[in-house]
C-alpha cells in the first residue's frame, strides 16, 4: 500500500475517505460535539436540497432537524459524547423546500489521538420513498427491515417523550406543568400542529388542563370548558372509551368545527386517559394535514402509558387540596358545634341554674311560686336534653350504632321531603364503613332535597368482595358543579377512608353519585 493511503490520509477529508463518502449512495454527515455539521456528502445534498456550503459550520438544528425532534437530537449527542457509544436512531430531516424525509441513522463516534471522541460520523438510509411505496402492502411492510427500523425509531421517540414526562412527575411538578408536557410530547411524537389534555367533568363537558401548539394559535385556552358532543372526538371518546378521529372538520357542524376550520386544522384524533379504571379525560391532537391511518391507534397507545403520569400528578394535587379542605371542614364543624352548644344547651343550663336558685329562694315564703319555677325548670331541662340528642345525632346517629346502616338510612329518608327508595344489605358492616357510607348518603340526599328539584331518589348499596359499592341517584335538574364544595366534601370523605367517589350530573338528566369503600383498612 502506498504511503498516500496510510496514517493521517485516512482522516476525514483525506482523498481516500472523501472518494468513499462521495461515491456511496448512503447519506454521510459528520457532526461536532455542539451538533454543527462539519461534513455533508453529495447524497445529503440530493436528499435535502441544501448545498454543502449552506450547511457547513451550522448547527443541524437550524436547518435539517425538525423543531419537534430538536430535544431528542440533543439527547443523542449528549449520550454519544458521555458514553463513547453509538446510538442508532430514526428521525426526520427537513428539506430546503420545507418537506420531510424519514431517515434511519447509524453512527459511530470518531476518537482522537487521546482516545476521546472528536466527532460523530453518521450514515443514513432515506426511508421516505420506501415507506410510501409499501404503505398499501401490509405483507411487504411486515417483512421490511427498514420499516421495522422506522417503527423502532418511533417507539424510541415515544419512550424518550415518556421519560421526560416521568422526570417531571418524579420532581413533583404541578399538574399544570405535567399536563403541558404531555401535550407537547404528543404533538412532538405524532408530528401534529397542536395537542391538548382535557379532563371530563361528569356533565358532558371537558375542561382543557394542558395544551401545546406549534402555530401560536390563540384558541382553546387553558381552563376553557368544551361541550363533549357526539360529533366531536372528545365526545366520542367519552361515550365509547376508545380512540376516535375526524378526518375533515368541513363535514361536521357546530361551534368546535367552525373554530377548527377557522384556524386551519383539518383533522383531529383523541384517545382516552383512564385513571384507576375510570375514564378521567382525553388527549386530543389537531393537524392541518390529513392524519395517518394509525394516528389514533398510536395516540391511544401513548395515552395508556401517560395515564399513570397524569394520575400521579392529579392525585398529588387532589391530595393537597383535599387535606386543606378536610382541615377547613374540621375547623368549621368544631366552630359549629361550639355555637350549637353555646347558643343551645349552654344557655338552657344557665337559665336552668337561675330558675333553681329562684325556686330555692321562693320555697320558704311562696311554695306555689317555687313549684311553678321547678316545673319550668323541668321543661327547660327536657328541651335541653332534646337539643343535646339532636347534636349528638348529627355527630353520630344512634340508629346507626344500635341498628346498622339500613335502618339508619331508612330513618333518614323518612325525614326528607323527597321520596327515597333504599336498597341496602341488612347485615352489619365494619363500624367505620357504616359511618362513612351514612354521612356520604346523608349529605348527597340533603343536596337532592335542597338543590335538585327532584321528586324521588334511590340509594343502592351492595357488598362486592372486599369493597362496598353504593349509588345515590335522583330525577332532578342535574347540572351539579363537580368542583363545588358539597361534592368535593363527599369525595374527600370517601378518599379519606381509602375509597373513591364520582359524580355524573348532565343538565336536565338528574345526578348520580357512585362511590366505593374498602371493607378493610
Amino acid at each position: 500500500m502506498s504511503k498516500q493511503l496510510q496514517g493521517e490520509d485516512f482522516l476525514l477529508g483525506g482523498t481516500f475517505a472523501r472518494i468513499l463518502t462521495e461515491a456511496t449512495q448512503s447519506l454521510v454527515c459528520v457532526l461536532d460535539q455542539a451538533g454543527r455539521i462539519i461534513f455533508f456528502n453529495q447524497a445529503c445534498e440530493r436528499a435535502t436540497g441544501f448545498a454543502r456550503d449552506e450547511v457547513l459550520g451550522r448547527d443541524a438544528r437550524e436547518l435539517v432537524i425538525p423543531p419537534e425532534e430538536s430535544d431528542a437530537f440533543g439527547e443523542v449527542l449528549a449520550y454519544v459524547w458521555k458514553t463513547g457509544l453509538a446510538s442508532p436512531q430514526v428521525g426526520h430531516w427537513v428539506t430546503k423546500d420545507g418537506g420531510r424525509r424519514l431517515i434511519a441513522w447509524s453512527n459511530k463516534p470518531m476518537p482522537g489521538d487521546d482516545g476521546t471522541t472528536v466527532c460523530l460520523v453518521t450514515t443514513g438510509i432515506d426511508l421516505t420513498d420506501r415507506a410510501q411505496w409499501r404503505e398499501d402492502d401490509e405483507r411487504a411492510l411486515e417483512g421490511d427491515p427498514q420499516s421495522k427500523l422506522a417503527e423502532v425509531g418511533r417507539l424510541a421517540q415515544e419512550q424518550r417523550a415518556l421519560r421526560r414526562v416521568a422526570t417531571l412527575v418524579a420532581s413533583e411538578a404541578g399538574p399544570e406543568r405535567v399536563f403541558g408536557a404531555v401535550s407537547e410530547e404528543c404533538a412532538r411524537v405524532l408530528q401534529v400542529n397542536a395537542s391538548a389534555v382535557l379532563r371530563y367533568e361528569g356533565d358532558d363537558t371537558a375542561t382543557i388542563v394542558g395544551r401545546h401548539n406549534r402555530d401560536n394559535v390563540d384558541v382553546f385556552p387553558l381552563g376553557e370548558r368544551l361541550a363533549a358532543e357526539e360529533n366531536t372526538t372528545i365526545g366520542r371518546v367519552l361515550r365509547t372509551g376508545a380512540p376516535a378521529r375526524i378526518d375533515h372538520w368541513g363535514k361536521v357542524t357546530g361551534e368546535i368545527a367552525e373554530t377548527m376550520l377557522r384556524v386551519g386544522y383539518r383533522s383531529t384524533a383523541a384517545a382516552p386517559i383512564v385513571v384507576a379504571g375510570v375514564l378521567w379525560g382525553a388527549v386530543a391532537i389537531g393537524s392541518e394535514d390529513p392524519l395517518t391511518p394509525e394516528s389514533e391507534t398510536r395516540l391511544g397507545a401513548f395515552c395508556e402509558l401517560v395515564s399513570l403520569a397524569v394520575a400521579s400528578a392529579q392525585a398529588r394535587a387532589d391530595l393537597r387540596a383535599s387535606r386543606a379542605r378536610v382541615m377547613k371542614a374540621g375547623d368549621e364543624q368544631r366552630r359549629k358545634l361550639e355555637r350549637n352548644l353555646h347558643d343551645g344547651a349552654q344557655q338552657r343550663l344557665v337559665s336552668l341554674a337561675v330558675m333553681l336558685r329562684l325556686a330555692r329562694a321562693q320555697l320558704p315564703s311562696n311554695p306555689d311560686a317555687a313549684a311553678e319555677l321547678l316545673e319550668r325548670a323541668a321543661r327547660e331541662l327536657d328541651t335541653g336534653l332534646a337539643e343535646l340528642r339532636e347534636i349528638a345525632r348529627g355527630l353520630h346517629p344512634g340508629a346507626l350504632t344500635d341498628h346498622g346502616l339500613l335502618r339508619a338510612l331508612e330513618a333518614l329518608g323518612e325525614r326528607l321531603p323527597v321520596a327515597v327508595e333504599i336498597d341496602a344489605p341488612a347485615e352489619r358492616l365494619p363500624e367505620h364503613v357504616e359511618a362513612t357510607a351514612y354521612y356520604i348518603v346523608s349529605e348527597a340526599l340533603t343536596n337532592v332535597a335542597k338543590h335538585a328539584a327532584a321528586t324521588r331518589a334511590t340509594v343502592a348499596i351492595s357488598r362486592d368482595g372486599d369493597v362496598v359499592r353504593f349509588e345515590i341517584a335522583d330525577d332532578g335538574r342535574g347540572g351539579a358543579n363537580p368542583s363545588g364544595t358539597g361534592i368535593l366534601g363527599l369525595r374527600d370523605r370517601a378518599e379519606a377512608a381509602g375509597g373513591t367517589l364520582f359524580v355524573v350530573s348532565p343538565p336536565g338528566r338528574g345526578t348520580v353519585v357512585t362511590a366505593t369503600l374498602p371493607l378493610t383498612t
